[in-house]
């Protein structure tokens, strides 16, 4: 009895081929053993595999380079050793910490989240070179020309404007091709990347003139229409997500109204003081001191309806989720020591202490984790925060709380200055060095990317 023919596939349906009969049945090849083909030792050719390769890896390098040249400032200066000066060692400073890595890192992570944002594939790496190379190149050039010459400087930073505009100039190109229709969080970090271009414009214009206005500006753009922005941003999206994924009873909380509060917190707070230029008046303390102090109520409340209690038994959920709450802190010193100037006592005004608790507890514990979290899950490893993370991103912390201490506590600044420099770097370093040989290698799993 003859088998009846098989009826015709429906439309849409795959194709199923037939193997011939004598002919032994091939076995689809195993993604692993595919990867192996491109088993390359380990290299920099490696930097071209995936974009957070090529920018994780000059990210690094910046943040190890910027950081010995700030504790080799400050060495020289408790020793008494006069080191060759063009501009101002603390303008280069405020830059380099600023411009010198976490940038770099923000370019790493927009060309691999974002195209998933955006619903589209992600870009190879080759293209986005010249922008990195730039910034880089402008790195080390600033870092020179402050000890040779100002206009060395000048130009080393618009270089690294140059090489901004370079990539988001290639992100705004992803935007503007997505079917998703969800883009708000990925135009937002857009617009405020346009910002940092213009603050590095502006610093380039200070560097050059050696005005302090000029220089001032570039950093209020840079810290609070720039990084700030887009941290919160970043935050907003994906601190809930990642929350919700590891702590499964607990919701993916994010309304667009928090994320609008932040970001009115975070650029009304460089908004402020502008009017007060033209209108000098105590009411735009009194409005600052306001804002600063609801945003970082604001900040806490919505770490802890983030479930930043809750994350502690995570340790890598943990360090975003402390990270985070250095912005309320942040945020409060700021409105505390804006208190103080206006009940006339600016001995207590706290000095710099809220901007490092800003740079180094916020920016700086946001910026680990989560370069921790990518740099695993895109090289084949756990999402987990091992031991030496764990106890580096500690010494962070005491980093920190050092350099708040010794601004709010100048009685203590001398030797608390040094010894946060140095803790700093020996948090930093070491996470950085060990992170260098795997964007430098293939993927632990061996699958591409």
């Amino acid at each position: 009895m003859s088998t009846p023919p098989s009826p015709p596939p429906a439309a849409g349906a795959p194709r199923i081929p037939i193997q011939p009969a004598g002919k032994p049945a091939q076995r689809p090849v195993p993604i692993s053993v595919v990867a192996q083909a491109d088993a390359r030792p380990p290299g920099l050719a490696w930097l071209m595999a995936a974009p957070h390769r090529l920018f994780f890896f000059l990210a690094m390098l910046g943040l190890v380079t910027v950081s010995l040249w700030w504790l080799a400032q400050l060495v020289a200066r408790s020793a008494g050793v006069a080191l060759p000066v063009a501009v101002p060692p603390s303008w280069v400073h405020g830059w380099a910490m600023a411009s010198g890595f976490i940038p770099l890192f923000i370019f790493g992570f927009l060309f691999t989240a974002g195209p998933k944002w955006l619903n589209l594939d992600g870009p190879p790496a080759a293209p986005l070179l010249p922008g990195a190379l730039l910034s880089s190149l402008g790195i080390v050039g600033v870092l020179v020309g402050a000890a040779l010459d100002a206009r060395v400087t000048a130009a080393a930073t618009a270089l690294v404007a140059i090489g901004w505009l370079l990539m988001f100039g290639r992100f705004a190109l992803l935007v503007r091709r997505s079917p998703a229709q969800d883009r708000l969080h990925a135009t937002l970090v857009l617009v405020f990347g346009l910002f940092g271009v213009i603050g590095q414009a502006c610093y380039a214009v200070g560097f050059a003139r050696t005005d302090l206005a000029w220089v001032h500006t570039g950093e209020m753009l840079l810290l609070w229409w720039f990084i700030a922005p887009v941290y919160v941003t970043v935050a907003h999206r994906l601190i809930p997500f990642f929350t919700s994924s590891a702590l499964p009873f607990f919701g993916a909380w994010r309304p667009s109204w928090v994320l609008t509060a932040l970001l009115i917190v975070v650029v009304g707070h460089a908004l402020l003081p502008l009017p007060a230029l033209a209108w000098p008046a105590p009411l735009w303390g009194v409005l600052r001191a306001a804002l600063d102090a609801a945003g970082g109520l604001l900040v806490l409340y919505v770490a802890w309806r983030w479930g930043a209690v809750q994350s502690l038994k995570n340790r890598l959920l943990a360090m975003l989720h402390i990270g985070f709450s250095w912005l309320g802190v942040a945020l409060l010193l700021y409105a505390a020591g804006q208190v103080a100037l206006l009940a006339g006592r600016p001995d207590l005004a706290l000095g710099q202490a809220p901007l490092h608790a800003l740079t180094m507890g916020f920016f700086g514990s946001v910026m680990v984790a989560m370069v921790t979290r990518v740099t695993a899950g895109h090289s084949g490893r756990k999402l987990v925060a091992d031991d030496l993370v764990w106890a580096l991103y500690w010494l962070l912390q005491a980093a920190t709380v050092l350099r708040v201490v010794a601004d709010a506590l100048p009685a203590l600044r001398n030797g608390t200055l040094l010894v946060a420099i140095v803790a700093w770097c020996l948090a930093l370093v070491p996470w950085a060095l060990r992170s260098l040989p795997v964007y430098l290698s293939m993927r632990a799993d061996r699958r591409p990317g």
